[in-house]
C-alpha cells in the first residue's frame, strides 16, 4: 500500500508518522510518500521523520518530494494537510478581521473564508491529479477550513472517494467517557452539525440514553465533580450546558461568547497564529542546528518539546485559560504508555479510517461527508459532521433526523455562507465572496465585510490574485 501526505512539511507530520506505525503491525505499508513545496521545512521534518521511523525499525519506505504528480502517482491513500501561505497567511488571517473589531480565527468567521478563498484552487488542482494518477485513491482532508474544503472538493472536484477529518468531536467522547467512567466501546454519541459548528445532544450505554439525566443534574455536587474539569464545561460553563440540553464543540465558543473570545485575544498581545509563527520558527532554528551537528536524536527532542508547548496553548488565548494542563506528554518519539491515541488527534483519526477501510470494520466514527438527507432541513449534498460507519465501500451516515431549531438554523446559514464562499473561490467573483462574508453571523455588517476583503485582498496578494477586484 503507498500513502501520500500532501503538505508533508507541516510540523504535524511526524505525528502522522507514529500513527502510520502503528497502522502498519495491521496492514502491509510499503511506501509513505511526503510531498511539500517548502523543500527546506521538508528537509527538517525528514531528519525528524527518519530517526522515528528508524526506531520502528523501518517497517516501510519514506519518500520525500516537492513533486505533487510522482508523490500521488499510484497512492492507495492521500492525505491532505496543505496550508496555503504558510503561518504567515494565517497571521493575515487573524489580525485583520481584529483591526475591525471582528474576531480573527483559523477557520472560524473572516479567517476561516480568507483560508477557505486561497485553498479551493490549490486544492481542486490536487483532486484533478489525484483523478488521474490515483483514481482508485480515497481522499483523507485534514486541511482546514475542512468541511468547507470537502464541500468544495464533492461539488467542484466531483470526487466521491473523499473525507473530511476533525478530531475535535473524538476528543470530546473520550474526555466525557473518562470523566463518566464511560467504556467507550458500549457508548453511542449522538453527535450532529458541520465541521466546527457542532452540538452532543445524547450518549447512549447499552441503548439507554444517558446525557439528559446528567444535564438535568448539573447542580448536584458529584455530577458537577466529574465534568468541571472538561474542557467544553471550562469553555461554556454549566449554566448553559442546561439552557442548551447539549454540549457544543469548543469551536462555538467564538459564536456563544464572541464578546468575550475577541476581547481575550486582544489583551493577549498576539493570536494564536502568531504564537505558532513565532514557536515554529524556534524549532525550525533548532532543527537547522541539530541537522548541521549530525544529531537526529537531538531533532526528536527538540520537536517533542515543541509539540507539548503547542498543546498546551491551544486556545488559551481566545479562552483566557490553560485547558489542557492533565496532557501527558505525546510527542513522535513518544513510548506506547504515553501515546496511545487514545483521545484522538487527526493522526490518529487518519489510522482508524485507513484501518476500517482496508479491514472492512464497520466502525463508527464522527467524519465530514455529504448529508444525504440524514440531518433533515439541509440538502443532501451538504457536507455535514456526524457519525458515520466506515467500512470497505467507504462511509456511510448514520440516523440523525430532526434537530433542535436554533442549531438547524446556525448550521444553514453557515453552510449557505461556505457555499458561496466556494462559488467565489472558483468563478473569481468579489461580489460573492463580498456577500459570503457578510452573510456569516460573526461579522456584522456589509460594510465591515468590505473592508475586510479587501484589506485581505491587499495582504495576501498572488493567493487571492483570483478574486476580480471590483473597479
Amino acid at each position: 500500500m503507498k500513502l501520500t501526505i500532501l503538505g508533508g512539511a507541516g510540523v504535524r507530520t511526524p505525528l502522522f508518522i507514529q500513527s502510520i506505525l502503528r497502522l502498519s503491525r495491521d496492514i502491509a505499508i510499503d511506501e509513505v510518500s511526503l510531498m511539500d513545496p517548502d523543500t527546506d521545512k521538508l528537509n527538517l521534518i525528514e531528519l525528524v521523520v527518519r530517526e522515528v521511523v528508524s526506531r520502528a525499525g523501518n517497517p516501510f519506505n519514506v519518500k520525500f518530494s516537492s513533486n505533487p504528480r510522482d508523490a500521488i502517482a499510484g497512492a492507495d491513500f492521500v492525505v491532505s494537510a496543505i496550508r496555503v501561505g504558510g503561518l504567515p497567511g494565517r497571521v493575515i488571517d487573524e489580525t485583520v478581521p481584529l483591526r475591525h473589531g471582528v474576531i480573527g480565527q483559523e477557520t472560524t468567521g473572516p479567517g476561516g473564508f480568507c483560508m477557505g478563498l486561497r485553498t479551493i484552487p490549490v486544492m481542486l488542482e490536487y483532486v484533478r491529479m489525484i483523478k488521474d494518477l490515483a483514481p482508485k485513491a480515497w481522499l483523507i482532508n485534514f486541511t482546514n477550513p475542512s468541511g468547507m474544503i470537502t464541500q468544495a472538493i464533492t461539488s467542484y472536484g466531483e470526487m466521491n472517494r473523499v473525507i473530511g477529518v476533525c478530531d475535535g468531536p473524538a476528543a470530546m467522547f473520550h474526555k466525557l467517557a473518562t470523566a463518566l467512567d464511560i467504556d467507550s466501546s458500549r457508548a453511542y454519541f449522538d453527535y450532529f452539525g458541520l465541521n466546527h459548528l457542532g452540538w452532543l445532544r445524547g450518549i447512549y450505554v447499552d441503548g439507554e440514553e444517558i446525557l439528559t439525566g446528567i444535564l438535568g443534574r448539573l447542580d448536584n455536587s458529584l455530577v458537577k465533580q466529574r465534568l468541571e474539569g472538561l474542557h467544553e464545561v471550562a469553555m461554556f460553563g454549566m449554566d448553559l450546558l442546561k439552557a442548551l440540553h447539549m454540549i457544543p464543540n469548543e469551536y462555538l465558543y467564538y459564536y456563544y461568547y464572541n464578546r468575550e473570545a475577541l476581547e481575550h485575544v486582544r489583551s493577549a498581545g498576539e493570536t494564536r497564529g502568531q504564537f505558532l509563527v513565532r514557536t515554529t520558527e524556534e524549532l525550525m532554528g533548532r532543527l537547522h542546528a541539530a541537522r548541521a551537528a549530525g544529531d537526529p536524536v537531538r531533532a526528536v527532542e527538540e520537536y517533542n518539546r515543541y509539540i507539548e508547548t503547542r498543546r498546551r496553548m491551544y486556545m488559551r488565548i481566545e479562552t483566557g485559560t490553560d485547558l489542557n494542563e492533565d496532557l501527558a506528554p505525546r510527542g513522535a518519539g513518544a513510548t506506547e504508555e504515553s501515546d496511545t491515541g487514545e483521545s484522538g488527534g487527526y493522526e490518529h483519526i487518519a489510522l482508524e479510517i485507513i484501518r476500517a477501510i482496508m479491514l472492512n470494520l464497520k466502525q463508527t466514527m464522527v467524519l465530514n461527508t455529504k448529508n444525504g438527507g440524514v440531518i433533515e432541513g439541509l440538502g443532501p449534498d451538504s457536507v455535514v459532521e456526524l457519525p458515520c460507519a466506515a467500512d470497505s465501500s467507504g462511509v456511510h451516515p448514520l440516523a440523525v433526523g430532526e434537530v433542535p431549531k436554533e442549531a438547524l438554523g446556525l448550521m444553514q446559514i453557515v453552510k449557505e455562507y461556505e457555499k458561496l464562499t466556494i462559488d467565489a473561490s472558483v468563478t473569481g467573483s468579489y461580489l460573492t465572496a463580498w456577500k459570503a462574508l457578510t452573510i456569516h453571523p460573526l461579522v456584522p455588517s456589509a460594510g465591515v465585510a468590505r473592508e475586510i476583503l479587501d484589506e485581505y485582498l491587499d495582504q495576501h496578494g498572488e493567493t487571492l490574485a483570483h478574486i476580480r477586484r471590483q473597479a
